[in-house]
């Protein structure tokens, strides 16, 4: 990393070791649902699987099948870029671009999934279709405004079910866009200041969580905010904008900070604290480490195609995918039901990307052009 006078180099717009990254965890979270969860829910043996749990998994407490190290990968990935690309936008380009980053593609996933388990529900009984909390939404009399609480993510932080079951990341990551928001001036004259002020307040928010239900789900996914900030530490040493004696210390009290608020809060049997705290550690370590060694790194073009339709892909696969594996397996196996229900939703994303994400992000930097150009 650099040292504390400045960046050893510019801040590029491209970091390969993050392309590598992203692609890494989003494939890592479609195995977890396609070769961990669903033939653990459906009975079907995966041999292959069963190895990779044995000796990989299960030896260095990962938790869910590695589905878990790839979901912090993203967190510090956000942490990282986030305040990253902050520092040459206003507040009101800040806040449009993150929000057409995040909603169309969840709106476009949201539509196609309700398309979907509508279709699929009123054609087959499948147990396997049941037990997803969009169910609960399509069997209401009115559904809309569980669907529109969903379509805010507003529906984490009043308790209402989710209609794509993968969005409970998409609160934490709003909820840290929130606070980068706040803090932004901050962050680009006082780092240091902001740092501290963003833990002093999800301290708080941690301590006074069980006063009210709304305090309580918001406390929930401010733990993972706490996580993110650990990425954003990291920009903020790489890029020379804080010590390493900061950094150290910053780092170990977001940490700390983390796990209190995990085994406090945040906790979900039947995984464990250990679990949790290992999975998340070594998502760090692996950042890093990847990071230091971003000028070495050479992106292929199979993980480069993956990395872009990353946040596609994580939001189509889970439950587009649940609903194609158990469609498919009766009539075809479970190892094509796997091929042929991995090559539909790297499709769909494909096309999510090309005609969601992109148009989306384009709007964005039109609508924000001066922005960019005026800084804070």
């Amino acid at each position: 990393m650099a040292g504390t006078g400045g960046p050893a180099h510019a801040p590029a717009e491209f970091f390969p070791s993050i392309a590598l990254i992203r692609a890494v965890a989003a494939l890592l979270v479609v195995y977890d649902h396609f070769v961990g969860i669903w033939p653990a829910r459906n009975g079907v043996a995966v041999p292959a699987g069963a190895l990779l749990e044995r000796w990989v998994f299960e030896p260095l407490h990962v938790m869910q099948h590695g589905g878990a190290f790839g979901v912090a990968l993203f967190f510090m990935v956000s942490g990282f870029i986030i305040v990253h690309v902050a520092q040459r936008e206003s507040r009101r380009t800040f806040a449009v671009r993150r929000a057409l980053r995040i909603y169309p593609p969840l709106w476009t996933s949201m539509a196609l999934l309700l398309a979907v388990f509508a279709i699929a529900l009123a054609a087959s009984d499948a147990p396997g279709l049941r037990g997803f909390q969009i169910n609960d939404v399509l069997a209401q009399a009115n559904p809309w405004p569980w669907v529109l609480a969903a379509a805010t993510l507003g529906n984490y932080l009043i308790g209402t079910p989710a209609v794509n079951g993968v969005a409970w990341t998409l609160v934490i990551e709003v909820l840290f866009y929130a606070t980068v928001l706040l803090l932004l001036p901050l962050l680009k004259a006082r780092p240091r200041t902001a740092i501290v002020a963003a833990f002093a307040g999800l301290a708080a928010l941690q301590a006074v969580a069980r006063t009210h239900a709304f305090v309580f789900l918001l406390a929930v996914n401010g733990v993972y905010v706490t996580y993110l900030f650990l990425g954003s530490l990291v920009w903020l040493r790489w890029s020379g904008r804080v010590g390493n004696g900061f950094f150290v210390v910053a780092t170990a009290a977001f940490w700390g900070l983390f796990v209190w608020g995990v085994a406090k809060l945040a906790l979900q049997p039947p995984w464990t604290l250990s679990e949790y705290g290992v999975s998340y550690a070594l998502a760090w370590l692996a950042f890093v480490g990847l990071l230091l060694c971003d000028r070495q790194i050479r992106v292929p073009r199979v993980p480069l195609f993956f990395s872009r339709i990353s946040y596609s892909l994580y939001l189509n696969h889970g439950g587009l995918g649940m609903v194609a594996l158990t469609l498919l397996y009766p009539h075809t196996g479970y190892p094509a039901a796997l091929a042929l229900t991995f090559a539909a939703v790297v499709a769909i994303s494909a096309a999510s990307y090309r005609w969601v994400e992109l148009p989306s992000q384009r709007l964005a930097r039109r609508l924000t052009a001066r922005g960019v150009a005026a800084g804070g």
